[in-house]
């Protein structure tokens, strides 16, 4: 996993709000995937990548939000929630509405256990995915990009 720092200080942050956005990608589903996320810290935003080189598009939602959940557990003041956006309804449903889950039933475990220590400060919204979100394009970039470098294939 690689992490860098991003300038930015979003009113939100400073509010005891910190946004987030997850993304996963993946060629072929399944195929090469990647995951990415953004936290945007008050002074600077916290980002994370990385890949599998055979996985589904599902899974690589789910350990971005993962990724993300163990970033602001690590990095989180007191008083403070996780404002996440994700544009994956099945995370969503999954994490939040109580769907059925057949699937990464292996991912499941600690992202309830990371949830169940952050009780309250985490809030999941939808976000519709390739729109006008700068947080949502930019993890959508970072996972494209993880994607392709498991695949070893370069892009633009």
């Amino acid at each position: 996993m690689k992490a860098s720092s991003a300038p930015s200080t979003p009113a939100s942050a400073r509010a005891g709000w910190v946004p987030g956005y997850t993304d996963g990608a993946c060629s072929g589903n399944p195929g090469p995937g990647g995951w990415a996320y953004r936290l945007e810290w008050e002074g600077g935003a916290e980002e994370g990548s990385g890949g599998e080189p055979h996985t589904t598009n599902n899974r690589m939602e789910l350990v971005a939000v993962r990724e993300a959940l163990r970033a602001f557990t690590v990095r989180r003041r007191p008083g403070q929630g996780l404002r996440l956006y994700v544009d994956s309804r099945n995370v969503i449903g999954w994490l939040q509405e109580g769907w059925r889950r057949k699937a990464n039933l292996d991912l499941f475990p600690e992202i309830d256990g990371l949830l169940r220590g952050l009780r309250g400060a985490v809030e999941l919204r939808h976000v519709r995915a390739h729109q006008d979100n700068a947080g949502n394009n930019r993890v959508d970039q970072l996972a494209v990009a993880a994607a392709r470098q498991v695949a070893g294939t370069a892009g633009p």
